[in-house]
């Protein structure tokens, strides 16, 4: 398993994604889940698994689950699409279908892919891949064949950056601690561990002029190494010079703390904090609206249906209106109490470019209202993308959000670590006291005199992935972690 764990590694490094594994779970004795011939219900078991039982005892971003066993028809793993920071949907199941090393690290580098939002690479979507078919082509292809997918296409790196701006990586900005990795120490893993000042890679891959590859130390005079985004021509920068700017108002801002070469850990509006003024709440650092996941599917003018959409729609039980499928392939018609929480309805917008749509006019009270509804085949290994996401106010009471409930004048946020994040002019921890604002996640805000903020492009040039393998006695576990160094 650390084989595999390495190999899916080496498959994201050209994409500046870091993949490190923190744990390795065998069920030896017997399986902590049912695993049946579904990948939707085994995947749906393994993720309510995570949730209840992983992510208390090991905290990470991801987690893959390898089985020896076959599930039905072709299908050799399953993942649910751009989900990879979400506490309940980060992760994917995969069968052992292949002998080799490369096989098996394809297919969770595959379904890994699908949780940072990488799609199939199709006929109709034009994808490059720079690896010959007979090599076994790229990594997001639908099907493989003897020989696995070995690179990412165009397709998965425009679909990598589009997630990101979007919000998709909130996870991916810290770093694992040496300590954390399984594996051991090694110069030149791009890991700084115990008796390390830098690693930059192997000798043939090291670029930074601060950093001995053969060492792993600094060179004379350098304060830090250049892969630190708070390192500049190896001293460190001053603390308070923005080095993350927020991605989206459910994002916050982090700062340079003059000791570390690094940007502090991405920290968030924790969940439930209101976003699009009340209309709406921030989940995993993005504010999960209709509208915005309308505009995602059919561009920037379009908004969501009106709920006589959703109630007529989704009560149908059709690809274009639902509330899930069953294994047989039928939809499951929604319940009255359930129907903005199905399948997405959107109006106006631009031509649709997934499998299909369809248009409905429901008409009420001698008005009619257009329905638009989005139908993606996208394979048997991943959940649709035209379901209202996870973490949506869909219907009062219909999202578990923690709503925060304030004693005093607003003063701070809520981040995702459960700490004030302070307004400009209020100092943290607590937000009670005259200060520059800011919180204890974030780094200091304030700057010494004369020297003016600066702040880096929304995406930053590398994440890491931090995750955990999981071996069943049909299979294993991967406790993984994915980061944006």
């Amino acid at each position: 398993m650390l084989d595999v764990a390495n190999q899916v590694d080496w498959f994201y490094r050209p994409l500046n994604v870091r993949v490190a594994l923190l744990g390795l779970e065998i069920w030896s004795h017997r399986d902590k889940i049912l695993v049946d011939k579904s990948p939707t219900d085994t995947l749906n078991r393994f993720l309510e698994w995570r949730t209840r039982e992983l992510l208390p005892r090991l905290r990470h971003d991801n987690a893959q689950l390898i089985i020896g066993e076959s599930f039905d028809g072709t299908t050799v793993g399953m993942a649910s699409q751009s989900s990879m920071c979400s506490k309940d949907r980060s992760g994917g199941v995969n069968v052992d279908h292949l002998v080799s090393v490369l096989g098996v690290a394809s297919t969770v580098a595959h379904e890994l892919g699908h949780n940072l939002g990488m799609s199939h690479d199709t006929t109709e979507r034009g994808c490059q891949c720079q690896n010959e078919p007979r090599l076994g082509g790229c990594i997001m292809e639908p099907s493989t064949g003897f020989m696995p997918g070995q690179l990412f296409s165009s397709c998965s790196k425009h679909d990598l950056s589009l997630s990101l701006l979007h919000g998709g990586g909130m996870c991916l900005f810290n770093v694992p601690q040496p300590e954390e990795l399984l594996g051991g120490p090694r110069c030149g893993n791009l890991y700084i561990e115990t008796g390390e000042e830098c690693d930059c890679g192997l000798l043939d891959e090291c670029n930074d002029p601060c950093c001995n590859a053969s060492t792993c130390k600094l060179v004379p005079d350098a304060q830090c190494s250049s892969d630190g985004i708070c390192c500049e021509n190896c001293k460190l920068r001053v603390a308070g010079w923005m080095c993350r700017d927020p991605l989206g108002e459910c994002d916050l801002p982090e700062y340079c703390s003059g000791t570390s070469p690094y940007c502090p850990a991405n920290v968030f509006l924790q969940n439930g904090e209101p976003c699009q003024g009340g209309t709406s709440y921030c989940y995993s650092g993005v504010c999960a609206s209709l509208d915005n996941q309308c505009q995602l599917l059919w561009g920037s003018n379009s908004t969501r249906a009106p709920s006589v959409c959703f109630s007529f729609v989704n009560k149908q039980g059709n690809k274009y209106g639902n509330c899930g499928q069953m294994r047989d392939g039928s939809y499951i018609p929604c319940s009255s109490a359930d129907v903005q929480c199905g399948k997405l309805q959107c109006q106006g917008g631009y031509t649709f470019l997934g499998s299909s749509a369809e248009t409905t006019v429901v008409r009420l009270n001698h008005t009619d209202f257009t329905c638009r509804g989005a139908y993606f085949d996208l394979g048997d290994d991943v959940s649709d993308p035209a379901m209202v996401a996870h973490g949506t106010a869909c219907a009062p009471g219909k999202v578990r959000v923690c709503t925060v409930t304030h004693h005093r004048m607003r003063t701070y946020v809520c981040n995702s670590n459960k700490n004030c994040h302070c307004d400009v002019g209020w100092a943290p921890p607590d937000c009670q006291y005259s200060g520059a604002g800011g919180s204890v996640d974030s780094g200091p805000l304030r700057q010494p005199r004369g020297v003016h903020s600066h702040s880096i492009p929304a995406v930053p040039h590398q994440h890491t992935c931090s995750l955990p393998f999981t071996v069943a006695a049909m299979g294993t576990v991967c406790i993984l972690n994915a980061t944006d160094l």
